[in-house]
This record gives structure tokens, C-alpha cells and sequence, in this order.
């Protein structure tokens, strides 16, 4: 298998202390069969209180190539992490995805053959192994957002993707929550660039829970999560349809 001359893998996290160990074993293998160079970097929020930056900061201790980065409690939602994983990326090769272990980082290697024709490769879940009501709730969401936007990938909010480094400098992503995956998905679109979709397997979460849902076990979103992701569909709508700026 080709190797690319360099990679960047970042995951952002919140209370997953019991998923980074698997997290970053499979990460490590996965960069040194499929790149030459490589860095994987863990944005832990703040907030995180389960003993997750302490584990990053020793594993970074042990490893140089994984990297520890702090997302500010005052910069707040995996949109604004995403951002922050890709401004500390060091490579022009980036790939993310979620630290909860429900995706096989093996399935990167299905990714390595196209990146060099595409500038994205986005990752659609082939079967989605998650709670009834949370599949219901991502079904309408991709409907919306795919209607609004015009995004024409089927799987919009899967934290599944290989990025090219020169797309996220040109691309001003102002989305800091749920809604980040589509906006540089619906920018990239308008600007050109060449975006490719893969199927990939998707497991159930085993270790931790969702940050977005409500704690009464209905796997339904936070009402706060839903009003952010309104305001921020708002200023999506601004950006592309008003002030065209992508």
C-alpha cells in the first residue's frame, strides 16, 4: 500500500479517559502502516474532568508524536474543536475522527488510495449503530441540512474525514458546534473542490456517553444543543447565501 509523505490524525474529546488508550494504540498503528511521517493529536475540552488530559499528557510524555492540546472552556463545542484540530495540525494530510471508538481507524486505509484525486474524503456510516431515537433524530437532521445547504453527501455529520490542509486555510469555518461537518462540506462544495464518499463500519459506543443528550436514557438531544444548532444554521445561511462567503 502507498504510504503518504505525511499525516496529521486528531480526535477531539471530552470524559473519555476510558476510550483513549484503544484510541490512540489503533491511531499509532494505523499512521506508521499508511504514512512516512505523522502526529496524532488529542484536543481534550477543558471541562474534561475523568482524568483524560492527565492519560494524553503521559502518553505524550512516552510518545513525542502524540500531542496533548487544551480546547478552552471558553471556546466551547466540537465545531470549535475541530477548528482547533486542524490549526494544530502540522501536516499537510489531516484526518479526524470521533475518540469514542464506535469507528474501526483501520478503514483509514480504504481513505489512502483517493488522496491524492480528492481534497476530501468523507466518511458515510454504512449502518448506523446507535439508539433508535438518536438515528430518527440524525435521519431528520441530515434532511434539513442537506435541503438548506445543497450538500450532497449522505452522511453529513460523520466525524469521519480525510481533509487536505491548503482547503482548511482558505475556508473561514465559523461553526462551532454540531453543525462544523456540514459547514465545510457545503464551502468546500461552492469553492470546488473535489469531495469523495466511503463507507465505513460503524460500532456501538462501549466505554462513556454522548455530551449532547439529556440524561433521562431517551438518547434525544439537549433542548440547548437544538437552539445552537438553530442559531448556527442562521449564521451558515448568512455566510454562504447572503454574504457569500466560503
Amino acid at each position: 500500500m502507498r504510504k503518504l509523505d505525511e499525516l496529521s490524525m486528531f480526535f477531539p474529546a471530552y470524559n473519555e479517559v476510558e476510550n483513549i488508550p484503544k484510541l490512540v494504540k489503533s491511531a499509532k498503528k494505523v499512521c506508521r502502516e499508511t504514512s512516512k511521517k505523522y502526529e496524532i493529536i488529542i484536543v481534550v475540552h477543558q471541562n474534561s474532568s475523568d482524568g483524560t488530559t492527565e492519560l494524553v499528557k503521559k502518553l505524550g510524555e512516552k510518545d513525542r508524536k502524540i500531542k496533548l492540546v487544551i480546547q478552552k472552556k471558553t471556546d466551547p463545542g466540537v465545531g470549535a474543536a475541530i477548528r482547533i484540530g486542524f490549526n494544530s495540525a502540522k501536516y499537510k494530510n489531516i484526518f479526524y475522527a470521533d475518540s469514542d471508538n464506535q469507528f474501526n481507524l483501520e478503514e483509514f486505509k480504504k481513505f489512502v488510495p483517493f488522496t491524492d484525486k480528492h481534497d476530501i474524503i468523507a466518511g458515510y456510516r454504512i449502518k448506523r449503530n446507535d439508539p433508535e431515537a438518536r438515528i430518527f433524530t440524525a435521519k431528520v437532521y441530515n434532511a434539513i441540512v442537506r435541503t438548506i445547504f445543497l450538500v450532497k453527501q449522505k452522511d453529513v455529520d460523520c466525524a469521519f474525514r480525510f481533509v487536505k490542509r491548503d482547503i482548511v486555510k482558505k475556508i473561514r469555518l465559523v461553526c462551532r458546534h454540531g453543525l462544523a461537518t456540514t459547514e465545510l462540506l457545503a464551502k468546500a462544495s461552492r469553492r470546488g473542490y473535489s469531495i469523495k464518499q466511503i463507507g465505513v463500519n460503524h460500532y456501538p459506543r462501549t466505554f462513556g456517553k454522548p455530551v449532547f443528550e439529556i440524561e433521562s436514557g431517551l438518547n434525544i438531544p439537549k433542548p440547548k444543543v437544538v437552539w445552537g444548532l438553530f442559531v448556527e444554521m442562521i449564521k451558515l445561511f448568512y455566510d454562504i447565501y447572503i454574504v457569500r462567503d466560503y
